[in-house]
């Protein structure tokens, strides 16, 4: 009987995890009877956290959205709208700014890296997932230091 019941509550709660998003229909013209059924997809972003300075526990957030970016660049800063950095209380609180713009938690790792004997501070990476209908969602209420420089690029 126990079995059952735990067969049951496991059905229970694994249906009523999955919500359902509906399709978005999009009229493809505005003169026409067009339209096409846009199916809802997931996307991923990673925000990585480092320290604001040394006397201090707040966090600077970078956010890779799988875009390109070069390896001494800061270009993925979460900044803005007039470019400067967004320093957060934590990774935490960066996951709650993502939060209120649509985006989910899915799983987090830290990297500690070394060089020559001895250690950086370590960095926070978390991966946070969205449903969309369109790529333009995707940064939908962010901006990166990248965004606010050339605009027309991510336009």
């Amino acid at each position: 009987m126990k079995r059952l019941l735990l067969a049951g509550a496991f059905l229970l709660f694994s249906f009523s995890a999955f919500a359902q998003v509906a399709d978005t229909t999009v009229n493809l013209l505005a003169d026409t009877d067009t339209t096409v059924t846009v199916k809802p997809y997931e996307v991923y972003c990673e925000i990585v956290s480092y320290s604001n300075g040394l006397f201090t526990n707040r966090v600077i957030v970078e956010i890779d959205f799988g875009q390109f970016s070069d390896f001494w660049s800061l270009d993925n800063r979460l900044v803005d709208e007039f470019g400067k950095a967004l320093v957060f209380n934590s990774i935490l609180d960066a996951a709650n700014y993502l939060a209120e713009r649509g985006w989910v938690f899915r799983q987090a790792y830290i990297v500690q890296s070394f060089s020559e004997g001895t250690s950086s501070s370590p960095r926070n990476h978390w991966i946070m997932a969205k449903t969309v209908t369109s790529p333009e969602q995707i940064s939908e209420g962010l901006l990166t230091s990248r965004m606010v420089k050339r605009p027309a690029e991510y336009q």
